[in-house]
């Protein structure tokens, strides 16, 4: 692999070897090992700065092979072969990350909790700016809490009906139903 002059290439470390788990071993396992060699390491029990950074890289290491596409690039990594010889062309461009907004049914459940939040809001201030006072020095502070009221309503519904959306469409297509 080429280096840029002053720079060393560092060989990642064995991050299942690191947890002490096997490379097939499932999150609970992983976080389960995390706990147990965390407890020792956390900063707030020892006041040593090589524990601490060896609590750092254990982190690192249970955040890396507890999520799916993290694990995913991980192991592609680890198990591909250094090439042979060294090369002197340059490396890949990494291609862009995509970043989708709720990636994750939990975020698009939460973002429709969050709507429905919005529309309560929205719809508990309503009675309670009927009852206020109103007179010609308060028109504009008036208008201005309709418009917030409307805006809870209408941004709730947006995002309640964009996270129902995603919802759906992180589950894939629903199998055909089966005829009798």
């Amino acid at each position: 692999m080429p280096t840029s002059p002053g720079r060393e290439v560092v060989r990642e470390r064995d991050l299942y070897a690191l947890l002490g788990v096997a490379p097939g071993a499932s999150n609970d396992e992983i976080g389960a090992a995390f706990r147990a060699r965390a407890k020792d390491l956390h900063p707030d029990r020892t006041s040593d700065p090589e524990a601490n950074e060896d609590f750092k890289e254990l982190s690192r290491a249970y955040v890396t092979l507890t999520r799916p596409r993290s694990r995913a690039a991980y192991d592609a990594r680890r198990t591909s072969a250094p090439p042979s010889t060294p090369s002197t062309a340059e490396p890949p461009t990494p291609a862009p990350r995509r970043h989708e907004i709720l990636s994750t049914p939990g975020r698009a459940r939460g973002a429709i909790w969050g709507g429905i939040g919005c529309i309560v809001a929205g719809l508990a201030i309503a009675p309670v700016l009927v009852g206020l006072d109103s007179g010609p020095d308060t028109v504009g502070r008036d208008v201005t809490l309709w418009l917030v009221v409307a805006k809870l309503v209408i941004c709730g519904a947006i995002l309640v009906g964009f996270g129902w959306w995603r919802l759906v469409t992180l589950r894939g297509p629903r199998p055909a139903p089966t005829g009798r």
